[in-house]
């Protein structure tokens, strides 16, 4: 085991894939700017595989596209009227075995035959292109769970009137175009401070939208825009019969669907390293791998100093037992409030997670060492971790009230603003706000679904459409990008997401025991205390940092004339905030102030283009504009 502090240099060039593309009349300067945005995430300057009088794609590309054991035979194609291109790594239906590939000429035929149906059968961790001329349409898939994001939005260019869709792997490739001014969406402002990051299809930005995972969006050529459900995993929820009581059946699935997601994840001939928190749903993604694996493994476990509780013990026992090279990395406010700003560019939507900066931390120093790693996201939201909780003690034994009583339970659960935004922001936006339209209307078609008859897995649809999809795979995809880094979330498999559903919710929620068949699946593999204790989760001292460390950079941030010019925030609750002089919700004055700053960061960044501190945010230079961030 190494201990060492988190000081980082350069990670290695490679990176994860990424895409940009639009509708309408081909312009190259259009195309090259939205592929110069994202050089982040690839070291080749893209290829471009259509310019029509339709659709124009591009992909950003690895070095080396043959180190994930499940791959395309090619990334992207051409025949006739049809252009099929490919970020990520595809299997079909979940039946490839490892070293298999998805053969694009067989999707084409697939998809004249089906349209864009075909996409359903898709598994795996991918975006999906498909310019149709004939149709002229455009049509775009996130696969399953989502482990890789897509964006789209409206835009104008100035210079030639012309109307178009873009569409990127981050936002930032379409607020860059040239002449494009980023406009808040008040409504999600709101959302953010309810939720921590902005649910479903919107972004913070109006017009800018992120494809729902699962999900496909046809952009036709008269800005019209549908959306299908690729992955109706409730469909498969178990129905009450059959041999639903035989726990050793549903244990011994679990452990072979995480083992076969693991297995089509593997890279060939090179080291992986794994995100080790010492918690139940990394450590049994680390046994996988470990015994799986030919070459080196490394774990990194991140924890903030000996003055803050830590999980370091949990993760070096499982380490030890696993037999990896294992790595503890600290990280603290005063190595990386300077690099705050590059954080939030790389983010593009604001997240509120105080994890989400230790993650690029920890990511900048994985990077020394590999090119994928894993990671244990998904076990809470499939299996039901212990946040699910108060809601099912509601569900028991609560008393139904008004109506939207179960929306709004779920919101004062999450335990982040929601009950303090109106106080929060500022008359000129609160006065826009509708809760019940705004906030409660997110969550009221995952209770009010008739097909899903267990309350558990009404949670579950939640967690995994939206926290899942548009807060954790984000965050994670994002913040390893930046550093060059694919991630790996065998835990988010299409298949284990459909077992998930298919067994009885007692298997996952036992006695007040969550993920419960996951615990017996691997009691033989992990230490008893990591099986045993009860999830803690990764806790962020941003209470204590924001009494010490980060009190000065709090107040700089938000008690500034930008703030108040901004109208945002209410002036005087972010004074008292700053001054820690509220009785309500003590405990989560750090939380508070975190969303707060990231949000007043990310305005600045993204709305005013004020790019300092922002390595990869250069100005570019085109001939129809003098700049733009």
């Amino acid at each position: 085991m190494r201990c060492e502090p988190c000081s980082i240099g350069n990670g290695p060039s490679e990176s994860m894939d990424a895409l940009v593309g639009f509708t309408g009349p081909p312009s190259e300067t259009l195309l090259r700017s939205m592929v110069a945005t994202l050089m982040h995430r690839g070291n080749a300057p893209g290829e471009v595989f259509l310019q029509s009088s339709h659709a124009s794609l591009a992909r950003l590309q690895l070095s080396d596209d043959h180190a994930v054991g499940l791959r395309l035979d090619r990334r992207g194609l051409i025949e006739d009227d049809v252009t099929l291109l490919v970020c990520g790594f595809l299997t079909r239906d979940g039946n490839e075995s490892a070293g298999g590939s998805v053969a694009l000429s067989g999707l084409i035929a697939e998809y004249r035959a089906r349209g864009i149906a075909a996409l359903s059968r898709l598994q795996g961790a991918a975006i999906v292109a498909i310019a149709d001329e004939t149709a002229g349409a455009l049509h775009v898939a996130r696969i399953g769970a989502g482990v890789r994001t897509v964006f789209y939005g409206r835009y104008t260019e100035t210079s030639a009137a012309t109307s178009r869709w873009l569409v990127a792997s981050e936002p930032k490739a379409i607020t860059s175009a040239p002449g494009y001014a980023a406009e808040i969406r008040p409504a999600a402002i709101a959302q953010y401070l309810a939720f921590s990051f902005v649910p479903g299809h919107g972004t913070m930005l109006k017009d800018v939208y992120e494809l729902p995972a699962g999900h496909a969006v046809t952009l036709g050529r008269d800005a019209s825009s549908e959306l299908t459900n690729l992955f109706p995993f409730e469909d498969d929820e178990w129905d009450g019969r059959g041999d639903g009581d035989d726990h050793r059946h549903w244990v011994a699935e679990s452990r072979r669907v995480i083992s076969d997601a693991v297995a089509r994840r593997l890279p060939s001939g090179e080291p992986v390293g794994i995100f080790l928190s010492g918690g139940l749903d990394s450590s049994i993604v680390a046994a996988e791998v470990a015994r799986q694996h030919s070459h080196r493994v490394l774990t990194y476990a991140i924890h903030f100093g000996k003055h803050y509780p830590n999980e370091l013990e949990f993760a070096r026992s499982v380490a030890d037992r696993l037999g990896t090279e294992h790595h503890e990395v600290m990280v603290n406010p005063r190595q990386f409030a300077p690099r705050l700003r590059q954080m939030i560019w790389h983010l593009d939507d604001p997240i509120g997670d105080p994890i989400t900066q230790p993650n690029f931390e920890l990511a900048r120093r994985v990077s020394q060492d590999v090119r994928y790693v894993f990671n244990g996201e998904g076990g809470d939201p499939l299996f039901g971790g212990p946040k699910n909780l108060p809601m099912m003690m509601q569900h028991w034994y609560g008393v139904p009230r008004e109506p939207g009583f179960r929306e709004k339970a779920y919101l004062a659960s999450y335990r982040r603003a929601y009950e303090e935004w109106s106080r929060v922001l500022h008359p000129r936006v609160r006065d826009q706000i509708d809760p019940e339209r705004d906030l409660e209307s997110i969550l009221a078609p995952f209770f009010q679904q008739s097909s899903v008859r267990s309350f558990l897995n009404k949670l579950m649809a939640i967690n995994i459409r939206l926290k899942g999809a548009h807060l954790i795979l984000p965050k994670v995809e994002r913040m390893l990008a930046a550093s060059g880094l694919t991630p790996l979330a065998p835990l988010f498999d299409e298949e284990l997401i459909r077992l998930s559903f298919q067994m009885p919710p007692r298997m996952k929620l036992r006695s007040g025991d969550e993920k419960w068949v996951l615990k017996r699946a691997y009691e033989d593999d992990l230490p008893r205390e990591v099986i045993e204790r009860p999830k803690s989760g990764m806790r962020v001292p941003v209470h204590y940092w924001f009494r010490g460390e980060m009190r000065r950079l709090a107040k700089k941030t938000l008690a500034s004339r930008h703030v108040r010019e901004a109208e945002v925030f209410d002036p005087d609750r972010i004074r008292q905030l700053l001054r820690y002089d509220i009785e309500e919700g003590a405990g989560r004055y750090g939380m508070r102030l975190w969303m707060l700053m990231t949000f007043e960061l990310w305005r600045r960044v993204v709305v005013d283009r004020d790019m300092r501190g922002v390595k990869g945010g250069k100005m570019m230079v085109y001939p129809d504009r003098g700049c733009n961030g």
